[in-house]
């Protein structure tokens, strides 16, 4: 028994390949199908991105075409001027002349037509890079700032001890009673996993000497990741996430991996 429909293959108002459909025998005749309107018997080749396959009549085959549809295009020409970005594209095919469907990366680029793509003049891209590097500087310095107040592991005590101002003002107190002879008895301290210790002069003395230790260690790498954006094309896109002393919200195996 002979099949009773076939695969054929819409075509949109432009003549492009939009999906596919069935055709019907015709009933009076079998060796005839019923193709719906605006459909063609042959299959579309393969297309890539911002690719459309165009059917055409007068030679009945595909032709491969651009087709940016859907995407917006910005008017390279006047962009410098006012940034205005053209209609979303609605019709396949090249972009008219002046069109480009690549954004311009910031309102200081301008379109160079021989190269086809946004660029930077030489002073402008100066300015921006240094631009970028102080606000990435910013950035690293209230990294470090943070680190100040995310605790200190101290391994005599093998707790966790809080580095907040108030903690360092109790600490230093602490130092100078014990400076004045006035730090008889350990005092009950509570740790950042809620646990109590008792507190004695040598506690609070590996207490402030790790803390400086830390911060110095956060200074330096601050440092290190400041000397290294410097040396980068694109200063907001450096990683400075590494190298920075532990802190309390930190898994208990980095911890480990950090004291070894």
């Amino acid at each position: 028994m002979s099949t009773e429909t076939k695969t054929v293959y819409q075509l949109d108002r432009h003549h492009c390949y939009l999906c596919t459909t069935v055709a019907d025998r015709d009933p009076l005749d079998e060796n005839n199908w019923l193709i719906p309107a605006g459909c063609v018997e042959t299959a579309p080749p393969q297309t890539g991105k911002n690719q459309a396959a165009q059917w055409q009549q007068e030679s009945q085959t595909w032709r491969i075409i651009p087709d940016y549809r859907g995407q917006t295009a910005y008017r390279a020409d006047t962009w410098q001027h006012d940034g205005i970005a053209a209609d979303t594209v609605t019709e396949p095919g090249e972009l008219p002349e002046g069109l480009t469907i690549e954004p311009p990366p910031s309102s200081l680029h301008t379109w160079d037509a021989a190269k086809k793509t946004w660029v930077l003049d030489a002073e402008t891209a100066a300015a921006l890079k240094q631009a970028q590097q102080e606000e990435m500087w910013t950035r690293i310095k209230a990294k470090r700032e943070e680190q100040r107040y995310g605790g200190a592991y101290i391994p005599a005590l093998k707790k966790w001890l809080q580095s907040d101002e108030p903690s360092r003002t109790q600490y230093l107190q602490l130092q100078l009673l014990e400076a004045k002879g006035l730090f008889k008895q350990p005092v009950r301290w509570k740790t950042m996993d809620n646990s109590f210790i008792g507190l004695d002069a040598a506690a609070v003395t590996a207490i402030a000497l790790q803390i400086m230790d830390n911060e110095q260690a956060d200074f330096a790498n601050a440092e290190r990741h400041k000397a290294a954006m410097e040396k980068v094309e694109h200063p907001l896109e450096y990683d400075y996430s590494d190298g920075w002393t532990a802190n309390y919200e930190q898994p208990a195996a980095e911890l480990e991996e950090t004291e070894k």
